[in-house]
């Protein structure tokens, strides 16, 4: 991606520092001094040579094939506070000296914004300012607002890394190099939106030139932020006079970054808390421009709506700006919006309350796995496949897994079967299984199991338009494993590297449309092995890999954004966005499955009918399967014993395996008044014969027919 300033959209370079989907926190500190904001995430001990400031501007990334994901290019914090408590705030595009000077912090009180994550509907702040705070509104608080009133023309402005790291004054304690911040008393208990604009206001999309550096130049401060902030607080008090802030208020559910240039690597990390309580710490080293993390529960969805688990590549006809933005997609498949919040500290257990999120984790659980086959129980006809049941805990992705021969249950093994769907809510699950295998062969007569389980706790961190990544993060660590033995001690999932262990897939696949996406399946994406690929593609697809090691390295050790896809200077990461994801499985069930010889025929429908030229016969298949043809056998009364064939030649089947076909036959030897039972006998080309019957029939002219559906005997001969 090549960083071209342009009008009204401009290019957005996404190279997601997935990670930390989660935003950057190097350390989890304890309740003290400092703050909560880019000081959580570049602290003074931070390794990283640059930074990302924070966006705020009118762009918007995603497919425009997919309403489900159009995000702007902004990153809108949350800060829970209760009643009474004191809402510090500091930017450093607050005050800027020079034009343009349009930043300000916005505070809107819970409930006032409103519309799904990344396309919030923010308002304008409205109504009479309070008049015990300067700065507030009916609706919430301006910090600008704030500055204008008698005495607090300094407040909100962070001119310095010395005062970005040492936070905000209180009222009567002043840090030597602390900042004064803007100050907002909460009205009510509640979650609280805070919009930061740089110099260049809300509503344009200027590129930023800064230079992105952990300890930012004047210039940094100053009006080259344009439609970003380098420095940025927004930390809660109990207590106006002291100067220990609240820790694990502040979070995000998506971060819009910006280092102002290539080749400028930028270490995040940070938690984020899935709707049961599991929490995972991330780190990710790499090498971003313009980028947007997150998390979420599914990453990406396949073209006919269920969970990708592969990466996504921008359509190669598509202009170089639309390929960096994923604007146009190959294959159908569709990246999925943000979900989970993103903590800068550990989280504190209110805020996850006013979320409707557990404090811990809850251990997902899976009962009564049952198969019922087209036959009487747990067995089926070759072909004719059945159903899965199954009770789960929680909802999430399930995997129902049949195994060719009862231990490989590796759900990439082309003779293996893999179901895969998500569970909305708690409660039964039916799947069905149509017989085939992943290669769809059928499965052949014989023993099978089956396993399942449910994916409990998933978090997806997808990389959008990320280049490179020579350290081969992620580092994914689960902080909060259930206790699934009841011994009182947390169980890490039994990952490649335990509480580490992470999955990806870097190679190609085939959607569920059939497009192939990348070289081959399971290939390089890219010809050639086009940007520098990781040395394995895919994790182990049942223990995944250990998120500390550089397995996934992948990229160079520069700026390696040409202006289309799969070009040779390009990092593997290039217009392509990425996944990453681990969970925590629940308890594994088996079930035992018999696949038998098929019944050459399903037979939907046989008739008898009398009329004045004698019995009309008719039957209708569904499907057949090595049937040569079939004859008619007849009785005079109720006995099979007394039955004869009365028709003189093999009546030649007309249908096949996939479907059926529509037979007549007359018997223009039936007498009226006496009372008929007939048989329908197929003939399979192995000699082999089925019966189906009886239909029975008093020829009469007023006779009405006598109808049978679907087998009622069926004798192999």
């Amino acid at each position: 991606m090549i960083n071209t300033p342009q009008p009204g959209l401009a290019r957005w370079h996404a190279r997601a520092l997935l990670g930390c989907a989660l935003l950057l926190l190097v350390a989890l500190a304890p309740v003290g001094l400092g703050a909560e904001g880019s000081s959580s995430l570049y602290p003074a001990s931070t390794t990283s040579a640059f930074r990302a400031n924070l966006e705020w501007r009118t762009a918007i990334y995603g497919s425009r094939d997919s309403p489900a994901f159009n995000i702007f290019r902004r990153t809108l914090v949350k800060v829970y506070a209760e009643q009474g408590e004191q809402i510090l705030l500091g930017s450093s595009g607050v005050g800027v000296a020079g034009a343009p000077n349009r930043g300000d912090i916005r505070v809107f009180n819970p409930g006032a914004v409103s519309g799904p994550i990344g396309n919030e509907l923010i308002p304008a702040l409205a109504g009479a300012p309070a008049l015990l705070q300067p700065g507030a509104f009916a609706n919430g608080f301006s910090c600008v607002a704030q500055r204008a009133t008698p005495g607090n023309a300094s407040r909100g402005r962070i001119g310095s890394r010395a005062a970005e790291l040492a936070g905000p004054n209180s009222e009567n304690n002043l840090l030597p190099a602390g900042y004064r911040p803007c100050s907002y008393t909460a009205p009510e208990t509640g979650i609280y939106n805070v919009v930061f604009t740089g110099p260049s206001g809300d509503g344009a999309d200027d590129e930023t030139r800064i230079t992105g550096r952990i300890q930012p130049t004047a210039a940094d401060f100053g009006p080259l932020q344009r439609t970003s902030v380098t420095a940025w607080d927004v930390s809660v008090r109990r207590d106006p006079n002291i100067l220990a802030v609240e820790r694990g208020r502040a979070f995000i559910y998506y971060f819009a970054g910006n280092t102002g240039g290539g080749g400028r690597s930028v270490t995040t990390a940070g938690v984020a808390v899935t709707d049961y309580g599991f929490a995972y710490r991330v780190e990710y080293s790499g090498d971003p421009f313009g980028f947007i993390v997150y998390a979420n529960q599914l990453g990406y969805r396949d073209s006919d709506g269920s969970p990708l688990y592969h990466a996504i590549m921008a359509d190669p006809s598509a202009s170089a700006e639309d390929q960096n933005r994923l604007n146009e997609i190959q294959g159908g498949v569709e990246i999925l919006p943000p979900e989970y919040p993103i903590f800068f500290d550990q989280p504190y257990g209110p805020a996850l309350d006013a979320l409707g999120i557990p404090r811990t984790a809850s251990l997902p659980a899976i009962a009564s796995l049952v198969f019922a086959g087209s036959e009487s129980g747990n067995v089926s006809r070759v072909g004719a496949g059945g159903s899965f049941s199954f009770q789960t805990s929680q909802p999430g992705v399930y995997t129902v897994l049949l195994s060719r021969d009862g231990s490989d249950f590796r759900p990439n093994n082309p003779r293996n079967r893999l179901l895969r769907g998500v569970a909305a809510a708690p409660g039964p699950v039916t799947v069905s299984w149509d017989g085939r295998a992943n290669n769809g062969e059928l499965f052949p007569v014989g023993e099978y199991q089956a396993r399942s389980t449910v994916q409990g706790g998933e978090v997806h961190f997808p990389f959008l338009d990320v280049e490179n990544n020579l350290p081969g993060g992620p580092r994914v660590q689960l902080l909060n494993p259930p206790d699934s033995n009841g011994d009182g001690v947390g169980d890490c999932p039994p990952w490649a590297g335990g509480c580490f262990g992470a999955f990806y897939d870097d190679g190609g696949y085939v959607t569920a449309n059939g497009t192939l996406i990348g070289t081959a399946v399971g290939g390089p994406l890219c010809p050639g092995g086009v940007g520098n690929p990781p040395s394995l593609l895919a994790s182990d697809p049942l223990i995944g890999y250990d998120t500390r090691t550089d397995q996934r390295s992948f990229g160079f050790p520069f700026d390696a954004n040409p202006d289309l896809i799969c070009s040779p200077v390009g990092g593997y990461g290039d217009k392509k966005a990425l996944d990453l994801w681990t969970f925590y499985p629940s308890n594994t069930l088996l079930t035992p499955l018999r696949i038998v010889e098929p019944t050459a025929v399903t037979l939907r429908a046989f008739t008898a009918t009398a009329g004045d030229d004698g019995v009309r016969l008719r039957w209708e298949t569904g499907s057949e399967l090595a049937t040569a043809g079939f004859h008619l056998l007849r009785a005079v009364g109720d006995s099979r014993a007394d039955a004869l064939r009365v028709t003189p030649t093999l009546i030649q089947a007309r249908g096949s395996v996939s479907s059926g076909a529509a037979y007549s036959w007359l018997d223009s030897t039936a007498r009226p008044g006496e009372r008929y039972s007939y048989w329908l006998q197929e003939l399979e080309t192995s000699g082999a014969s089925n019966e189906y019957g009886p239909a029975r029939v008093v020829p009469a002219p007023s006779a009405t027919p006598s109808r049978v559906w679907l087998p009622l005997v069926s004798n192999s001969r």
